[in-house]
């Protein structure tokens, strides 16, 4: 009786276990083709998306957020720009009166953000791993977070 307990619970653990890593997501970071930037650092990234201007292989970079997903905007906030949603729009705010910095453009449709990504000169987009475009048209440039 205690050894088939055992294996029960060690059956149930294991179960627990496969399903906790299949579900595991990864936020990435991509860009057109054309762009030539191959990689951009975290301070990089966060500068971009809080409105300061950053260049990377003379190309000025353009952030592009996707907002409609609750779960990809959390991430963004604890990982991304790492302040809260109010301290992050007072920023961009602030920093949009101050210097004219254009704040990132926001779309609430995947279909949206990937079009802009593609008519921009050197934009880039955070989306969730399995969501990015197999259509040769953008390419991953970093991967920026991965977590259940």
């Amino acid at each position: 009786m205690i050894h088939r307990t055992a294996i029960l619970v060690a059956l149930a653990c294991l179960l627990l276990w496969s399903g906790a890593a299949s579900a595991e997501r990864t936020v990435v970071l991509i860009t057109g083709q054309e762009c030539p930037v191959a990689e951009l650092s975290n301070l990089e990234i966060r500068k971009a998306y809080l409105g300061v201007t950053v260049r990377a292989r003379d190309q000025t970079i353009h952030p592009l957020r996707l907002v409609a997903d609750a779960a990809l905007n959390r991430v963004f906030f604890q990982s991304i720009v790492a302040m809260s949603e109010k301290s992050y729009a007072r920023r961009a705010l602030s920093l949009a009166l101050k210097f004219g910095t254009p704040r990132p453009s926001e779309y609430f449709d995947l279909g949206q953000a990937l079009r802009a990504l593609q008519r921009s000169t050197c934009g880039i987009l955070f989306l969730w791993e399995e969501d990015v475009p197999e259509d040769g048209e953008t390419r991953e440039i970093g991967r920026l977070w991965q977590g259940a």
